[in-house]
């Protein structure tokens, strides 16, 4: 009886730990930030406004802040979130990133970093593939 009692104790110690895995990221790393408005423009043309909660695989979300990817040379990179000015042309490899400062590189993805996890105006938040979309404009002018 002793055991099942502990065994108890101990479950209900670790559901938090289970439940918070998400919750754990920072929303700011090195100074930049999360939680940027974006405009989505689905594969049907229609646009809508959401909020940048993060980016990640289809299982968990990975980062608040950046996006990981590859350079030309297949260099692992950051490239921050607040950095960005739209997203657009993606494949299941690979998109164009229009930066900020008027610059556009094609970024191959690194394994996990092509779902964004966004939230609607209803509050849910949803998993939204690059790849399922036309474009994605952030709206924040950012510092």
């Amino acid at each position: 009886m002793r055991i099942l009692r502990i065994g108890c104790l101990a479950l209900v110690l670790l559901i938090p730990a289970f439940r918070s895995v998400g919750a754990s990221l920072p929303s700011q790393v090195e100074g930049h930030r999360s939680g940027m408005m974006a405009r989505v423009v689905s594969a049907d043309g229609t646009s809508r406004t959401v909020r940048l909660e993060g980016v990640g695989c289809t299982e968990s979300m990975c980062s608040r802040v950046f996006i990981r990817s590859k350079g030309e040379s297949g260099d692992p990179r950051r490239t921050w979130l607040d950095s960005i000015a739209s997203i657009k042309d993606a494949t299941a490899n690979d998109a164009l990133f229009v930066m900020k400062d008027g610059t556009e590189r094609r970024l191959a993805f690194m394994t996990d970093f092509r779902v964004l996890y966004v939230s609607n105006s209803n509050g849910r938040t949803e998993k939204l593939d690059l790849t399922k979309i036309q474009s994605l404009e952030f709206l924040d002018s950012g510092k």
